[in-house]
Order: structure tokens, then sequence, then C-alpha cells
């Protein structure tokens, strides 16, 4: 009769799911990923250019600045930009396909590549891969001006056409 007791006890302790403290519970973890990529074109200056003589009687087109970017992905992607002009009112026959914009270097993210610079609307400026863990791939290059078709109004004052430049960048994940 002594050995029944210890027994029971066991077979108590089994049944209720504890034996010695043992219990157990789970935990959910949850990684947001708030975009699929990162752009960062904090490193180009805006361009404020003053047109010369020898502007206008050089070979067309003429570099008025640079531009840089620096992209950080979790994909493969491809570096786009484009122009939207905000005011020509005082220069005839100024558009955006005036203005162009070369990549002239791409480095470091695997392997990025420079792509066809020319007219803004859109241009595909470069591509590479996944850059996480390195420090991205970096693209620059050079923005040029064709007047050859502008026509100034009367002068004085200076006239001048401002816009912007777009950079966008895009999963091109196969």
């Amino acid at each position: 009769m002594r050995y029944i007791k210890p027994v029971a006890v066991v077979l108590l302790a089994l049944s209720l799911g504890w034996v010695g403290g043992l219990s157990q519970t789970s935990q959910t973890v949850t990684i947001t990923v708030n975009q699929s990529l990162y752009l960062d074109c904090s490193a180009s200056t805006n361009i404020s250019y003053t047109v010369t003589q020898s502007d206008i009687e050089g070979t067309q087109p003429f570099n008025i600045g640079s531009w840089s970017c620096n992209v950080d992905a979790l994909t493969a992607f491809t570096l786009s930009a484009d122009m939207t002009m905000t005011s020509t009112a005082d220069i005839l026959n100024a558009s955006a396909d005036d203005f162009s914009e070369t990549c002239t270097s791409a480095t470091g993210g695997g392997s990025p590549v420079c792509g066809a610079g020319g007219t803004f609307g859109p241009i595909t400026l470069g591509t590479g891969g996944n850059t996480a863990g390195s420090l991205g791939a970096d693209f620059s290059g050079d923005v040029a001006l064709d007047v050859s078709d502008w026509d100034v109004k009367s002068i004085p004052p200076s006239r001048s056409v401002s816009g912007t430049i777009s950079y966008s960048v895009s999963d091109s994940t196969p």
C-alpha cells in the first residue's frame, strides 16, 4: 500500500502538465522593412549657373553642374532621373529636353553600371545589386544644357529658367 501513493502523485503531476517546474510559452518577433531600398542624393548641391557669352558661342550642350547619389538596397535596383520645369516665362522654347544628364561614375554595390545618359524624360542612370552590409552603390555624373533654340526676352533684367531633377530607384529583381 505504501507504493501506491507516490505513483498516484506522479500521475497526477503528469496529468496537470507540471513536472519539476517546467512551463512553456511563445513570443512573436515581427521584422518590418520600411522600404525595399534607400536613396540618398543629399551630396548633390542645387545647380545655379549663369550662362555666359562663351557658353552661347561654344559647343552645345555644355556642363552646368554635377549630381551624385548613393543607393542602399535589399534587392537589385535601377536608378533613374527625370526633370520637371517650373518656370520658363522669360525664356521662350526652354524645355526639359534642353537639359541632359550623364552618369560618369558608378562604384560599390556589387557591379553597378552607368546607364546611357541623355535627355531627361526619364533616363536610366545606373543599376546595381544588393548593397546591404556595405556602404552602398555610389553614382555621379554631369548635368548639361543646350541653349541653341532659346529665345530670351529683352535684357535687362536677367532672365532665368528653373527646374527640379527627381531621382528614383525601383526594384529590378528578375
